[in-house]
């Protein structure tokens, strides 16, 4: 029998009995329980109205299998301190059908902001949006509940774990292990370091490095490659064809098994990047963000994160809607394709298993 139940059947026996003995205090007890229900019903939309909630961070960063803290604001204006209002969560990536819920509780003091702390314990990597779609708020004797709908929105976004690709570069005779990032000599306007090849502008690189006669001659604009910066990083391009799904009439269909296999990617992804920053300063990632084209330099672990969140921002490529060139794979060291093919220039590597991609990372060497 619920609390309401309970309660009513105890009016009703008071009422039995005061109307049987007909006494003074069964009388005064029975309109003092039918007060009291009458109060915690005004007390629950009293809670209702004076209670409310928001998320203290549009942004959080978590690592995929493990609790991630996030965490939201609860605001009583009211005089009276909330009990424990229930918040109602609803959790989805980008490519999921449907949406999990997840529950828990809070308290707020009278006339005070408290923040209250919740775990999420995200399954993949990728953007999990988070969204709080309702407050769910009692009187004192939990009798009555009162529902505030709410929409809410924060995205975690959920890292790979940092685990390191087991790399063997014997075909690198000169890479002897990292050096420092101040060990590169960048051009000056004086005597400029020896360039190993030209190549297109590409936008973050730097005006010193420009060729501007032959810029002037072609009507593009070229760059010089400096031999001391190809030697301090690699290059690696990212194609992202796949990402888009296919279109069935005016929709587009969106694989069952969408969210395993952007998972697999990222983490193959953050696997070859870390590896390969045991061997040089800085990994170089070039991919294709709708119609435009973005570079990346990853260097450590915040510039790891900054990656990610950049990456886990980025719309399926668009090639036919721009002129801009899509990343040329054969220009780059490496390659990484969404159906997890990774290649050395065009020299097939590897090719993983979406569905076993912890094992090949944590077990597998690749002589590259």
């Amino acid at each position: 029998m619920t609390r309401q139940g309970t309660w009513l059947v105890l009016i009703a026996v008071t009422w039995y009995l005061a109307a049987m003995f007909r006494t003074a205090p069964l009388t005064v007890l029975l309109l003092s329980e039918i007060g009291l229900l009458v109060v915690m019903a005004l007390v629950s939309l009293y809670f209702r109205h004076t209670l409310d909630a928001s998320f203290s961070s549009e942004t959080a960063f978590g690592e995929k299998e493990r609790d991630c803290p996030c965490r939201i604001r609860l605001q009583a204006s009211g005089r009276l301190p909330a009990g424990r209002p229930r918040l109602t969560l609803a959790l989805s990536y980008p490519a999921q059908r449907g949406k999990s819920v997840q529950r828990f509780y809070g308290g707020a003091e009278a006339r005070r902001e408290t923040e209250v702390t919740f775990y999420v314990y995200p399954p993949y990597c990728g953007p999990l949006h988070i969204e709080l779609r309702q407050i769910l708020t009692w009187d004192y004797l939990f009798l009555f509940p009162s529902r505030r709908r709410k929409r809410e929105h924060m995205t975690l976004m959920v890292l790979p774990p940092p685990r390191a690709l087991n790399l063997s570069l014997r075909s690198f005779a000169d890479v002897s292990g990292p050096r420092a990032q101040s060990d590169v000599s960048a051009p000056t306007d004086g005597a400029s370091p020896e360039t190993r090849d030209l190549r297109e502008y590409r936008p973050g690189d730097s005006a010193r490095s420009i060729h501007w006669k032959l810029s002037a001659r072609t009507g593009d604009l070229w760059a010089r490659d400096y031999e001391d910066e190809r030697e301090e990083r690699f290059t690696l391009s990212l194609d992202l064809s796949a990402e888009a799904p296919p279109r069935r009439g005016f929709r587009r269909e969106v694989p069952a098994d969408a969210p395993e296999r952007r998972d697999a990617f990222y983490e193959v992804l953050s696997a070859i990047v870390l590896g390969l920053l045991r061997y040089r300063s800085a990994v170089r990632i070039d991919w294709r963000d709708g119609a435009q084209s973005r570079r990346w330099d990853v260097t450590d672990e915040k510039s790891r994160q900054a990656f990610f969140l950049r990456l886990y921002q980025s719309d399926p490529p668009t090639p036919g809607e721009s002129d801009a060139p899509a990343p040329n794979d054969a220009l780059s060291d490496f390659s990484l394709d969404s159906n997890l093919c990774w290649q050395r220039g065009v020299t097939p590597l590897w090719r993983f298993d979406a569905s076993d991609v912890a094992r090949e990372i944590a077990e597998k060497t690749f002589v590259i």
